[in-house]
């Protein structure tokens, strides 16, 4: 699929491979797709597990703490579980904040602030 990639000096164009659904993939009225590469998979894959869980923070008054699942601060399961739009939902919400020590404010703040000015 051709796209373009931001450099320093503008704009290359580059090329990426992308796994569709046959749903996800729609025809481009005029194109031939005959020559698109297509493999069927063996079975269903498993929904995606989510990948976050909300935390009380230690300092309580509604505060919360978004980590990643394996994260080592998480003694047991019982935070909430939580998709990543949903992590990025609670992350908005007054007294939220991203656990530094895991993949959590790495990932999360800066898809974040790429949403900045998207409503």
């Amino acid at each position: 699929m051709p796209a373009w990639v931001a450099t320093s000096e503008g704009g290359d164009a580059a090329e990426y491979t992308v796994w569709v659904t046959d749903q996800q993939l729609t025809p481009i009225e005029g194109a031939d797709l005959e020559a698109v590469p297509t493999r069927r998979l063996p079975g269903r894959p498993p929904p995606p597990a989510p990948g976050w869980l909300v935390w009380p923070a230690p300092e309580g008054r509604g505060r919360t703490i978004v980590h990643d699942a394996a994260c080592r601060h998480i003694a047991d399961n019982d935070g909430k579980e939580l998709g990543t739009m949903e992590a990025l939902d609670a992350l908005m919400r007054p007294g939220a904040r991203a656990c530094h020590d895991c993949d959590a404010a790495t990932v999360l703040i800066p898809a974040l602030e790429l949403g900045e000015g998207y409503a």
